[in-house]
């Protein structure tokens, strides 16, 4: 093999590994994962909690939220709130729900028939876990608001 051919292979191996550097990027593993987001929330000044699934539980004015672990989809990140509606008609919460969705970025509402509960979340995709610490106040914001469309819907419906 030519000089030039060895130099092409040595510049295309190279090449490949700065083009390609998820290949060595750090490995996460679910430890990992509620490490960084529990030291992140305590700096904060939220007071943030395991629960029994493994996610990471916290406050925010009093309501309780879980930043939800997945430890096989480290691109997902995800934050989830919810509460009961045990005396509200069911179609008044899906249609409110509906039109919350409808108004609002990033965040879904669902409501589960069978448990009476609203679930919201705020759904991102990240390039790395740790990027989601320059978006975290507008995600709780995004449900926030979310949920007030939600509540303001749900009066106009009931």
């Amino acid at each position: 093999m030519s000089k030039f051919g060895k130099i092409l292979i040595a510049v295309l191996i190279l090449g490949g590994i700065f083009v390609f550097p998820a290949a060595s990027q750090q490995q996460w593993t679910k430890e990992d994962l509620q490490n960084t987001y529990m030291e992140y929330l305590r700096q904060e000044g939220y007071v943030p909690t395991v629960d029994e699934d493994g996610d990471i539980q916290f406050k925010v004015a009093g309501d309780v939220y879980f930043i939800i672990l997945n430890e096989t989809d480290l691109q997902f990140f995800q934050i989830y709130t919810g509460f009961r509606m045990n005396s509200v008609p069911e179609e008044a919460v899906i249609n409110a729900a509906n039109s919350s969705n409808r108004n609002s970025k990033v965040v879904k509402i669902a409501f589960s028939s069978e448990r009476k509960v609203v679930s919201i979340t705020a759904e991102l995709l990240l390039n790395d876990p740790k990027d989601f610490i320059p978006i975290f106040s507008r995600a709780i914001s995004l449900i926030r608001n979310a949920e007030n469309n939600f509540m303001v819907q749900l009066k106009n419906f009931s």
